[in-house]
């Protein structure tokens, strides 16, 4: 349906995106409690969910097309559609990252998908990707640029954490054998791009704001 103005265009493609981060949110939160708590029915909603992240970014693709075709905007208002189209990208890798986790705890039941002894750490850590995941979702939403710049040491953190669980996963008090320290390594990798696409999204809101290529950005 065509919007009247341009600046309805831009209005419907940021309520789009307002709605996309907190079911991306959502589905994260959902997959680690998940895969900590052995909870198969909550994993397995975040994989039937899933087609909601995916129908909002197909949306805003629709509607940044039809901006981009039909309003032919310059400068700063294209700068905002192009960044829409990147933030719904980034989120609905997001949110795939999620739904990974999830089909793991579902594809593993009964059994569970995580050693008991690996638990407490993704427990820390999908707590910490998560946080960060939440101030991601607060910049998309307002658009703080001083916010958006603590994700860089957000980021060192779960780097940091992701260190962590190798030495427990991979470290001699390890009793589990290694096929399960190969799988619950996969786990980690999933947390990790979760926080990694998190740096992404904010690079785009603030590239939206600020006019700056998001490679060429402190953060």
């Amino acid at each position: 349906m065509r919007r009247e103005t341009l600046d309805d265009n831009l209005a419907d493609l940021q309520t789009l995106l307002d709605e996309m981060g907190p079911h991306v949110d959502a589905a994260f939160r959902k997959a680690s409690a998940a895969l900590v708590e052995g909870r198969v029915r909550m994993a397995e909603q975040v994989v039937e969910n899933d087609h909601v992240i995916d129908d909002l970014r197909s949306r805003i693709e629709k509607l940044a097309v039809e901006t981009m075709s039909i309003h032919q905007p310059v400068v700063g208002p294209l700068r905002e559609v192009v960044s829409a189209l990147r933030c719904s990208h980034v989120l609905e890798r997001m949110g795939d990252l999620a739904e990974h986790v999830a089909r793991v705890v579902v594809r593993r039941a009964p059994a569970p998908a995580l050693p008991q002894a690996a638990r407490p750490v993704f427990r820390d850590y999908g707590v910490l990707v998560a946080a960060m995941g939440d101030k991601a979702m607060t910049v998309l939403r307002t658009r703080n640029v001083v916010l958006a710049t603590e994700l860089a040491t957000d980021d060192e953190a779960v780097d940091a954490m992701h260190r962590h669980v190798f030495e427990v996963l991979f470290g001699d008090d390890w009793t589990d054998g290694v096929p399960a320290a190969v799988d619950a390594a996969l786990l980690a990798r999933f947390h990790e791009r979760y926080a990694d696409q998190a740096v992404d999204l904010v690079r785009h809101v603030v590239y939206a704001v600020t006019g700056s290529e998001p490679d060429s950005l402190p953060l």
